[in-house]
């Protein structure tokens, strides 16, 4: 990381009281969290629908939607 943001993350730290690594952590653990959220969101709509077809990849369909939401 550069000085900079050291040098924000440590300013954070110090005004939450929780040291970096565990802001990083915290920082990890709502993401993987949100990843869970958003594959577990993908199965249900699937469910809605029926079944899926055989050569259905949900993987594919959520990399497509990503690509398109951030533009690459």
């Amino acid at each position: 990381m550069d000085d900079d943001t050291i040098k924000k993350a440590k300013r954070i730290s110090q005004k939450r009281g929780r040291s970096v690594s565990k802001l990083f952590q915290d920082f990890v653990e709502n993401e993987v969290k949100k990843e869970q959220k958003e594959d577990f969101d993908l199965k249900k709509i699937i469910g809605a629908f029926g079944k899926a077809p055989k050569n259905f990849d949900p993987d594919k369909v959520k990399w497509e939607y990503l690509k398109e939401k951030h533009g690459l």
